[in-house]
């Protein structure tokens, strides 16, 4: 089919040939459709049949721009190939977690698949104080079935080069990261958000500081350079919808094959800028405490479940069975997970200064009206950003990480600002 942008009028015709959709939503007319999607890049749009609202499904299709900017900053289609192919080796290793695919359609850059009307975007619940009990397990099962189970250490290397290669030209979608997560936030360039007493503190601190800079890159070189395994590579509480008994991942347009910390990183960072903005949405600290606790959990089970699919593999690409003792392996597996944690703090530290910064920032904060307010919790996660980027390797376990944040927030100053519910 040649490409089309599809919209409420065109999607009915579009979709009445596709028998997975058709058993979904019944024949004929009486069908509403409702664009749903508020994100950066893509429309993305609700099915229904009226009067039966459980006979739905989501159609997200790519255009050839970016949509935040509009047709003046084009962009490739290519995007959602790559979501694509995501979404179905995702549907292959953890089903449980993303939407189920009905259709799928390269050429006309569509994806049509499982409605999540159960499930709330973590995000905006997480502004209103909503508690997921089972977020950090879920989050953390999910990216230790993925990472491990797409490494050299869960696949034969043919295999694994196959699936590489499937996702080795998502350019576009790198180079955006390349620049807004690791370069704009951290010099003066017109992309960037800006709030006046913030920038000020940026321009005295972090854009002047050549050892934090040098630590950016850093991290820059890793994403440009590893290739650990297959991220999502935009996991954030916007891309996660979940309710009181399950996470769905959504949203993995971006993903390629990149360093294990990255995803872990990202999801963590999230965690603690909504933690931040607590100290204005919560009148006490107790959703806060939850927030550092699911984010720990996030490590924890990554790391348990990372260990369980590592102990049952047997050999792999990376090590024959018989090449180290029992004593050796167990003592480089726990090298292995240390470098992985230091690795994921330093992510975490690039994107708390990213979502501050720059041009995508958090609605947790930057929804905030009062701009003096606004800056003192973007000033705090300046801070915390430096402090973890200083520290990333010198943090070896969970607790230690959790007991610098304490700390870091216990000695933290908001002049003039009490809680608010």
């Amino acid at each position: 089919m040649i490409y089309k942008i599809l919209d409420k009028n065109s999607i009915p015709e579009y979709i009445n040939g596709i028998p997975k959709v058709v058993e979904v939503l019944g024949k004929g007319q009486g069908l509403a459709i409702e664009e749903i999607g508020d994100g950066n890049l893509n429309y993305v749009f609700k099915i229904y049949r009226v009067g039966s609202p459980d006979r739905s499904v989501v159609l997200k299709q790519a255009v050839p721009f970016l949509r935040m900017a509009g047709e003046g900053w084009p962009l490739t289609r290519n995007r959602m190939t790559y979501e694509i192919r995501a979404l179905h080796a995702y549907n292959d290793l953890v089903p449980e977690f993303v939407p189920t695919v009905y259709h799928s359609d390269e050429e006309m850059s569509v994806l049509v698949m499982q409605t999540l009307d159960d499930h709330t975007v973590v995000r905006h619940s997480m502004i209103h104080g909503v508690i997921f009990p089972n977020i950090g397990h879920d989050i953390g099962t999910f990216l230790a079935e993925t990472l491990f189970r797409t490494s050299s250490l869960g696949m034969r290397s043919i295999d694994r080069r196959r699936l590489m290669d499937q996702f080795n030209l998502n350019d576009e979608l790198c180079k955006l990261t390349e620049e807004f997560v690791f370069t704009f936030p951290y010099m003066e360039h017109e992309s960037n958000y800006s709030n006046p007493a913030t920038d000020e503190f940026a321009r005295a601190s972090i854009r002047c500081d050549t050892e934090y800079k040098l630590g950016i890159l850093k991290f820059k070189e890793l994403f440009l350079t590893k290739t650990d395994a297959l991220l999502h590579a935009d996991l954030h509480t916007g891309s996660l919808m979940a309710n009181s008994e399950e996470t769905f991942v959504i949203d993995m347009e971006f993903a390629f094959f990149g360093p294990f910390g990255f995803d872990i990183g990202k999801i963590i960072a999230n965690f603690l800028l909504s933690y931040t903005s607590h100290f204005y949405h919560s009148s006490d600290d107790s959703y806060q405490n939850w927030l550092l606790i699911e984010a720990m959990t996030i490590w924890k089970r990554f790391e348990t479940r990372f260990l369980e699919l590592w102990d049952s593999q047997g050999s792999s690409a990376m090590v024959a069975e018989g090449f180290l003792t029992g004593k050796e392996l167990r003592e480089y597996k726990m090298r292995f997970l240390r470098n992985i944690l230091h690795d994921s703090l330093g992510f975490c530290a690039c994107s708390l200064a990213r979502r501050t910064l720059g041009i995508a920032g958090v609605a947790d904060i930057r929804d905030i009206s009062d701009l003096h307010v606004r800056s003192q919790l973007e000033i705090i996660n300046i801070k915390l950003s430096q402090l973890l980027l200083s520290m990333h390797d010198k943090i070896h376990t969970i607790e230690q990480f959790e007991s610098t944040v304490r700390t870091f927030y216990a000695n933290t100053n908001l002049e003039d600002m009490e809680r608010v519910k």
